[in-house]
This record gives C-alpha cells, sequence and structure tokens, in this order.
C-alpha cells in the first residue's frame, strides 16, 4: 500500500493543458499596470472573456473523476494541482491546494468581493465590484509580478515535508515549482514517482537519487492502478 502519499497535477493534466496554454503566465497583464489602467483591465477582460467563451463550458473529465476518487483514500495526504480551471474545488475536492489559484471566480483586490466567473463571462459590466466601486476585479490566478499564495506554498511544503511518497503526473513535462518540491523530498530521502510519457527525458534532468522512478504509463493506466491499490480505502 503507498502510505502518506502527496499527488501533485502538471500544468497539462486537464485537457492537455489547453487552458493553462491560452491563458499563460507570460500573456497574462502585468499586476502594477493592471491595477493603475483602466485600459488594461478593460483589455483583458474582453481578451479573458473571449477565449473562455471559444473554450465553452469546462466539464470534468474522467481522470478528474479518478482523482476524486482517489483523494477519499485515508492514504492520501492531499493533491497539489497546477491547472487553474477550478473543476476539483467545485467538485468537492477536500485535501486540495490550488498553487496557481484558478479562474472560476474574480475577486476585488481592494475590498475582497468576488463574483462567479460566468458573470463576468455574460455581462462584462459585472467587471465592475459593487462593494466599492473600484473597477480592479481579477482572477484568483497570479498575473506577471505576481507569486503564488504563500500560504498555499507553504501548505505545499508541510505536505511534503509529511511525505514517505510523492506522484508527479507530468506527461511531458515538468515546472520549475515541481522540479523545485521533487528537491525537498529527494533531500528526505522518500519515494518519488513521475508518471510520464517516453518523450520526458530523464537524461535531461539532474536526478540522481535512486529514490525517483520514472513510469512510463499513461495517466488513466496509473490512476486505475491507483484505485485497485487503494481497494476499500476508498469511502
Amino acid at each position: 500500500m503507498i502510505k502518506n502519499t502527496v499527488i501533485l497535477l502538471e500544468k497539462n493534466f486537464y485537457e492537455n493543458g489547453k487552458l493553462e496554454k491560452l491563458l499563460s503566465y507570460e500573456l497574462r497583464p502585468n499586476i502594477k499596470e493592471f491595477r493603475a489602467y483602466d485600459e488594461v483591465r478593460k483589455n483583458f477582460v474582453k481578451d479573458f472573456s473571449e477565449k473562455l467563451n471559444n473554450i465553452g463550458s469546462l466539464k470534468l473529465s474522467s481522470n478528474y473523476k479518478k482523482i476524486l476518487n482517489i483523494e477519499k483514500a485515508k492514504e492520501i495526504v492531499g493533491i497539489i494541482n497546477l491547472n487553474i480551471d477550478g473543476l476539483l474545488k467545485l467538485n468537492g475536492a477536500q485535501k486540495l491546494i490550488e498553487l496557481e489559484g484558478n479562474i472560476s471566480w474574480f475577486y476585488c483586490s481592494e475590498c475582497g468581493l468576488d463574483k462567479d466567473v460566468d458573470l463576468i463571462i455574460n455581462d462584462q459590466s459585472q467587471f465592475l465590484c459593487n462593494s466599492c466601486n473600484k473597477n480592479i476585479l481579477k482572477p484568483s490566478i497570479p498575473f506577471v509580478g505576481q507569486e503564488f499564495s504563500q500560504w498555499d506554498l507553504k501548505d505545499s511544503w508541510m505536505m511534503l515535508n509529511s511525505c514517505d511518497n510523492f506522484i508527479i503526473f507530468a506527461d511531458n513535462f515538468l515546472s520549475p515549482v515541481t522540479i523545485s518540491f521533487i528537491d525537498v523530498v529527494e533531500k528526505r530521502s522518500k519515494n518519488i514517482f513521475i508518471i510520464c510519457s517516453e518523450s520526458l527525458n530523464s537524461d535531461s534532468y539532474d536526478f540522481s537519487s535512486t529514490c525517483i522512478k520514472f513510469v512510463y504509463e499513461s495517466n488513466e493506466v496509473y490512476l486505475d492502478s491507483l484505485i485497485e491499490k487503494f481497494g476499500d480505502s476508498l469511502v
């Protein structure tokens, strides 16, 4: 049995990362300019709305359903999700850290008011804050010049410093923050499993530790194997 396990979902886990590509960090506005200039804010919400309308409604994927099932196991310490869709939280995930935030709601950085993203998409006049009347609502994702939530980062470190197993669903990509997390667990000589395609060559990374194992299986196959391993623990 895999005990005390933390699972990380890389940015390409949901729908091959299409949302992360459309709304990649580099394409987001600078936070200082966003807060200072009305034109920057209006251009962002217009572009944001067009992109989400083109994608259509976001639906829970089969792999996300498996993650929600696996999360129930007592052996799971937590899930670190680098995808920004927000679907796991909306569907009841309890042990979840959304390190990159999510786009399911907008909030006001002045007064804290939040609004559902659908309100913004369907009526861009909803971009205004009804509480303090300042036009600075933004989605709960970091803009250029912003860092991860320090609370979420701290909680992630606490998880990684208490786990015995770290499972990363990487496919063909390891982000810098994931590599830093690997280093945290590697220093503790705990097990690290990187679930990936063969295009993710282990020779490209300076991982000399024997505790790191590259597992060349699809996300679907490995998730099914986890469900089988946890068995009766899934309540």
